[in-house]
């Protein structure tokens, strides 16, 4: 996940840049003298015999992106969980609601308004999760388009 900037720093100064794939590297991480300099070893060893598993370096432009996908999926996530986190807060306390019409702005203002046997903290809740899910709701739709 941090390698792509190392790896297009180094770049320009490299005449030949390879990266190490982690997981096949599990051997040296299991040796038994563990520090930097028998690790160098190590690599420099399978690299002289051409054995340094590598891994993929992907372009820049695709990194880019899955990073821009990675962060719209993570915005996705949160907006269900929050969600789900409302409606769970109004089937705690037994409330009667439309699960279709909950995240609409005028049917929450009304239920909001008609309930009176509903703990202070839920309805403070409510109203601090209903400004987040619309910030997701927001990301997820705005951002991603343009």
């Amino acid at each position: 996940m941090f390698t792509g900037w190392i790896y297009d720093f180094l770049k320009p100064y490299a005449q030949e840049l390879k990266v190490a794939h982690p997981e096949m590297l599990k051997a040296i991480t299991a040796a038994k003298k563990k520090n930097d300099r028998a690790d160098a070893a190590r690599l420099c060893d399978l690299l002289r015999v051409n054995l340094l598993p590598q891994c993929y370096m992907m372009p820049p432009e695709i990194r880019e992106l899955r990073r821009m996908l990675r962060y719209r999926h993570l915005v996705m996530r949160m907006s269900v969980k929050t969600k789900n986190k409302m409606s769970g807060l109004l089937m705690e306390v037994g409330a009667d609601y439309s699960k279709q019409k909950l995240h609409g702005k005028r049917y929450f203002g009304e239920l909001l308004q008609e309930v009176e046997d509903f703990p202070d903290s839920v309805i403070d809740l409510l109203k601090t999760s209903r400004p987040a899910w619309r910030c997701f709701r927001r990301c997820k739709n705005d951002s991603w388009t343009n």
